[in-house]
């Protein structure tokens, strides 16, 4: 995953003068050749434009020129009426069977592309007792967006644009520029008339001349689905409905003629399928099992669909099925762990869906003839340099799935001089979160996840250390009683003890059922660094989540937030902040928040206050929620704002300098310090190259900083094709 620059060396302004002489003779020699292989040297031109460009038609010309300039050149002219064949399939185009047949007729002697175009023919014009020959393998090609992509993008019907939403609008790109066909043209904003978009999820009609999206629900939990023009107008308002926070859960489908929509829909905590038509009527559920993501099949009759637990959450068992759009009886189509996003080929004889268990792969299987039993599948493997593949976004006319890839993630642990400079990697190659120094400044702990695909296994975070100098990551032992005690990914606090044998963490188990899909009901624990000891702290029944706890200075009490768990959007309700006892007991309640966030309180080193973020939960029209770094007095109670800060969520960390004069706080690309008497803020740089900041501490000493650092994990636009040669051999 580490690139590492070249150790070679160059020699000022020296070039041996045998190196001279070689240059001399070879340029001689390139000159004497040029014209005796000038048509080889077109024909690995037109294969570049054909295998790596994916201009197929440029290939063609390119093909045909050889053919008119160099006909005594039999071989080549063959190979390239064979190429120029090829690329007629690829098109999709009827040109290519004469294509084929002029290999056979025209150059009878070329016998080996001879007998490949008469294998193409039999597969095109398919003769019994003749086998189909496979052409050349799956191809993946980006196209090369130089803007930040949404996580949702749909393919216009005919395939030349793009739907992509950026800055609350809809985009439409064409996909194939002036530039070449892997750059994009001009995007084009949409008007929706000042009704903002959400970029969780989009449709075309299959007519191309409507298109569905859902509005940010600002107002409430609920959120409306819209149908607007591709040209642009007014929206119209079609349903409105709760989906709860999974992205996938918002996945929408117009049927081809743009008469009805098909969605999702929660309610009693259960989610269904159903159809709505546009120009007015209430919601039909389409079955009985909890289902989201439906698919129109490009003839309208039947929706695809994937099966649902834990309101998108869950995994385990969650196949892709089909149901007729009219409701009846569905069909399992595909067994999976976890199936998504799923898309119809243009004939629909085939379905193209994405399994979380599986993440790297793209999914095809067949619409049987019968429903007996669930279809084969066939995978396809995304591209080398990503780590999953994220959404379908189409399948065209002419045979290409466009998708939306997972750039590779680098993720590593750094240390940093207090000051700034140069940053240092102590843990590479790790997905390493909420590093924390040891007392002494030796280790650093941190938490991290078993190397498994699918989303499951965030939900299996674990303790580990590290050298503070660098090294090789060393898990926690397990605890003498063997308890299965989890860590969060984020705001799980995770601090050292005074005397530096133990850490304080909110994490559950499998015993605490009592919180909601998105969150478990997490507690406070103490749990010993050489894990002879695990006790939990805190017991609170309910709805109830313990989260980001610290010690004071003394180790006789710990600073918590407390979160109501809800199962609208907003998923912590009521926050507040708390002191108990080290071994439990008392709870004191310092503060209590209904309308704002409470995140990532740390005690000062000094133990006369508490930091911490708070950020408003919701805005006023246009205005930006307000998020402040606060202090709070321990004794009193009393509260003061000490600044604004640029950024407040889950992932934003708090450290205090030794002295408790400043607040460290990770902010993207660089480390904020914010001094606590006038809330002056000073950036300190890590000099990192796209490397973004997740999580934070300041070292006991002062000296050093360590984070949590990532870079990568973007979405890219990326287009399959020749895929079917693949998939039908396999089956």
């Amino acid at each position: 995953m580490r690139h590492e620059r070249s150790g070679t060396k160059l020699t000022k302004s020296f070039i041996p003068m045998a190196v001279a002489i070689g240059l001399a003779v070879a340029v001689c020699a390139a000159s004497a050749l040029q014209n005796s292989s000038q048509h080889k040297v077109l024909f690995e031109k037109a294969k570049f434009t054909m295998e790596t460009k994916g201009d197929l038609k440029g290939a063609i010309e390119l093909f045909e020129e050889i053919i008119k300039k160099y006909p005594k050149e039999r071989d080549y002219a063959a190979k390239s009426q064979l190429y120029i064949g090829m690329c007629y399939e690829k098109l999709g185009i009827r040109e290519a069977e004469k294509a084929f047949q002029k290999v056979i007729d025209i150059y009878p002697e070329q016998k080996n592309e001879v007998t490949i175009a008469q294998e193409m023919l039999s597969r095109l014009i398919p003769v019994a007792g003749k086998a189909a020959v496979m052409p050349p393998g799956p191809k993946f090609t980006k196209i090369r967006i130089p803007t930040k992509l949404s996580w949702s993008v749909k393919l216009s019907p005919d395939g030349k644009d793009l739907a992509l939403i950026s800055d609350g609008k809809i985009w439409i790109m064409p996909l194939s520029g002036n530039i070449g066909p892997d750059f994009p043209g001009k995007p084009v904003p949409l008007n929706t008339e000042e009704i903002r978009v959400e970029w969780s999820g989009l449709s075309w009609s299959g007519d191309g001349k409507w298109i569905a999206f859902n509005d940010p629900g600002m107002s409430g939990p609920n959120q409306i689905i819209y149908i607007v023009p591709s040209s642009g107008g007014k929206p119209k308002k079609i349903v409105e409905n709760f989906r709860d926070a999974r992205v996938v859960n918002y996945r929408i489908s117009l049927s081809p003629d743009g008469r009805t929509l098909a969605h999702s829909s929660i309610e009693n905590k259960e989610q269904h399928i159903f159809t709505t038509p546009v120009d007015g009527g209430s919601p039909k559920q389409l079955v009985d099992m909890q289902a989201r993501e439906p698919a129109f099949s490009p003839d309208g009759k039947m929706i695809a669909f994937v099966e649902d637990k834990d309101l998108g959450v869950g995994e385990g068992g969650l196949g892709l099925w089909v149901v007729p759009a009219q409701g009846g009886t569905p069909h399992l189509l595909a067994d999976a762990g976890k199936a998504s996003s799923p898309v119809w080929s243009p004939d629909a004889r085939m379905i193209v869906f994405l399994d979380s268990a599986k993440n790297k792969q793209i999914n095809f299987v067949e619409i049987p003839k019968d429903w007996q039993t669930p279809g084969k599948v066939t995978s396809i493997e995304a591209p080398e340099g990503t780590s999953k593949v994220t959404l379908l976004a189409g399948w065209t006319p002419d045979n290409k799935i466009g998708a939306l890839l997972t750039a590779k993630q680098e993720f590593a642990l750094y240390t940093l001089p207090a000051t700034g400079g140069q940053a240092a990697i102590i843990l590479p190659d790790c997905y390493a979160l909420q590093p924390r120094w040891s007392r002494d400044g030796k280790q650093i702990f941190y938490v991290t996840f078993p190397s498994e695909p699918g989303e499951n296994r965030f939900k299996k975070g674990f303790l580990a250390s590290v050298p503070a100098t660098g090294g090789n990551g060393k898990p926690l032992i397990k605890d003498l009683d063997a308890m299965d005690i989890r860590q969060l990914p984020y705001q799980s606090g995770n601090r050292i003890s005074p005397d530096g044998k133990t850490l304080i963490s909110s994490a559950w188990t499998p015993a605490d059922t009592g919180g909601v899909p998105e969150w478990p009901n997490s507690k406070i624990w103490r749990i010993a660094l050489d894990r002879t000891e695990s006790k939990q702290i805190t017991h609170e029944q309910g709805r109830f989540a313990d989260m980001c706890p610290s010690w004071s200075p003394d180790g006789k009490k710990i600073a918590f937030i407390r979160a109501s768990l809800t199962d609208e959007l907003i998923l912590f309700s009521n926050t507040s902040l708390n002191i108990i006892g080290s071994s439990g007991g008392e709870l004191r309640t310092l503060i209590s928040e209904s309308d704002k966030f409470i995140l990532s309180p740390v005690w000062s080193p000094d133990g006369k206050m508490i930091a911490y973020l708070t950020k408003d939960k919701k805005a006023s029209g246009e205005t930006l929620m307000a998020r402040t770094m606060n202090v709070i007095d321990v004794e009193t109670g009393a509260v003061r704002v000490v600044g604004e800060v640029p950024k407040a969520s889950v992932n934003t960390e708090l450290a205090w300098s030794p002295d408790s004069r400043r607040i460290a706080f990770n902010d993207d690309k660089v480390i904020r310090v914010m001094n606590v008497d006038d809330g002056a803020i000073e950036e300190i740089k890590t000099n990192l190259v796209d490397v973004d900041m997740w999580h934070l501490d300041w070292s006991p000493d002062g000296g050093q900083f360590v984070f949590s650092g990532g870079k990568g994990g973007n979405a890219e636009f990326w287009f399959l094709e020749n895929f079917l040669p693949v998939v039908k051999t396999k089956k």
